[in-house]
């Protein structure tokens, strides 16, 4: 009785065994449809959809050193006979200086779209990833944002960027003024390292063209073009 009673137990265990085998082979079929109609639509939506951010066009900003000069062209001195100097920010997208304090908020307001739309394609890949949806799985997202994938998978790339930018603004507005004069006189800009300031890329400019960047309508103007507007526009509807 033992014997066939164990019998029946082992035919019941494997006729479950096959059950639970066939629905999963019939989930993995599911998948698989699904993953190959999605990496279809992705290649056909990224050929659809015109690419509206340029890595180029978003303002990233270096800095610059600058000796004073005369009307003769001549380095005006510092009271302990050292060369004066101001260090300048100068936004990489259209080559004007700009206030290290335009540079730091619109920094700041372009991080935040970057890092909402890196983190809302990272939580869209996670979910594609389950399913093997691979960069398919951001189709959606980019469809909802007005941009295209590969707009998507660059956004996620400056996001490695934003870090280094906001520090080397940080380390900008520590050690210089509004008009780029060292705070104190302890500032050499060969210890500034985050901001890459060297003797090689250094320029002359009179006192009369310092204080017309100054006063110039560009030196507190933010940046404005289609891709930035794209990025912030997209930002807002994630």
């Amino acid at each position: 009785m033992k014997k066939i009673l164990g019998r029946i137990l082992v035919c019941l265990a494997f006729i479950g065994y096959c059950e639970s085998a066939s629905a999963q082979g019939f989930l993995k079929g599911l998948l698989k449809k699904k993953d190959a109609k999605t990496e279809q639509q992705a290649s056909t939506d990224s050929s659809a959809t015109e690419n509206k951010i340029k890595k180029e066009d978003i303002p990233a900003y270096v800095a610059r050193k600058v000796y004073i000069t005369d009307e003769n062209k001549q380095r005006i001195k510092n009271p302990d006979g050292t060369d004066k100097y101001v260090v300048e920010l100068i936004r990489t997208s259209d080559s004007v200086r700009v206030s290290p304090q335009m540079a730091q908020e619109q920094s700041k307001q372009i991080n935040q779209a970057i890092l909402a739309i890196a983190a809302k394609a990272a939580a869209s890949a996670g979910l594609g990833a389950l399913t093997g949806g691979g960069k398919g799985a951001l189709v959606g997202l980019a469809a909802g944002i007005g941009l295209s994938v590969p707009d998507i998978l660059l956004i996620i790339k400056l996001k490695k960027d934003i870090n280094k930018q906001k520090k080397a603004l940080e380390e900008y507005r520590k050690s210089f003024d509004e008009e780029g004069n060292p705070t104190t006189a302890e500032i050499d800009s060969k210890t500034v390292k985050t901001l890459g300031i060297s003797e090689e890329n250094a320029v002359e400019k009179s006192t009369a063209q310092v204080q017309a960047e100054l006063s110039s309508q560009e030196y507190s103007t933010p940046a404005k073009n289609e891709s930035l507007d794209a990025l912030l526009q997209a930002a807002t509807k994630v």
